[in-house]
């Protein structure tokens, strides 16, 4: 309990002088800094009490020296008080001593600059990620709106099935060939409605799967829809369109579904 109030005692140097330094600047405070009077006071207070710590150092440090033997902790004590006292002639005189720079104005945003408008992109490929829900018709119809004539649409479906998880793209359980069948009725309306459309399966990881058809179908934009889930599910859906946005180098339109 003692050595923990004479730490906190040889502590209080190196909290009050800084905090004088700091409400003495006129620059930092402006109309707030402290005036002389109260300046001298707080210095006044200060030098008594780095004053009576340093004498209460020195008695100490002067008692323990006399005691023989503990040469190794009067190395260590030595040590301390060296980089004691330094610390503490830099925090009271280094203030006092530099240069003040020139100011700098405080921006919350930098300057405006001259810019231009670049090249408005054009998709010629946009992969479309769909989960075979009613919010598909959604996500491709937002999908289209970012199209234009000739653009080609490739619709990406992951099966999760527990055979695509052993055997990928040599799964033919059920449900791969349901979504096999559904990806291809998707493909037929879209085309009856004059727009050009191609599918790609994924198989067992929902985000690499994702990512690697969108580049190897090295489309230009990615539409994948947002379910508004909310605890685990949240936690799911959310994970997989943060994983597949910071994989891909295109721009990725997330819709709210």
């Amino acid at each position: 309990m003692v050595l923990s109030q004479v730490v906190l005692s040889l502590q209080l140097g190196f909290a009050i002088i800084p905090l004088i330094h700091f409400v003495s600047d006129k620059e930092t405070m402006g109309s707030f800094a402290i005036k002389p009077l109260i300046k001298f006071l707080a210095w006044a207070v200060a030098a008594v009490l780095v004053y009576l710590n340093v004498r209460m150092v020195i008695n100490e440090t002067v008692q323990f020296f006399n005691t023989p033997g503990y040469m190794i902790w009067k190395v260590v004590l030595i040590a301390a008080l060296v980089i004691f006292g330094a610390l503490l002639l830099y925090i009271t005189f280094f203030p006092m001593l530099r240069k003040k720079k020139p100011g700098v104005p405080l921006l919350v945003h930098p300057e405006s600059v001259g810019w231009q408008l670049q090249e408005i992109p054009s998709y010629n490929k946009i992969a479309v990620a769909l989960d075979f829900s009613e919010s598909d018709e959604k996500i491709l119809v937002h999908a289209i709106g970012q199209g234009k004539k000739g653009t080609t649409y490739i619709l990406i479906h992951v099966v999760e099935s527990v055979s695509a998880q052993f055997l990928g793209k040599d799964s033919d359980d059920f449900e791969t060939r349901a979504d096999k069948e559904r990806l291809q009725s998707y493909i037929k309306r879209l085309e009856l409605q004059g727009y050009s459309s191609v599918g790609a399966l994924g198989y067992h990881n929902r985000t690499k799967e994702i990512v690697r058809l969108v580049e190897e179908s090295e489309a230009s934009l990615l539409v994948i829809g947002a379910h508004g889930h909310s605890g685990v599910k949240d936690w799911i859906y959310g994970e997989t369109i943060n994983s597949v946005r910071h994989e891909l180098k295109i721009p990725v339109l997330v819709v709210n579904l």
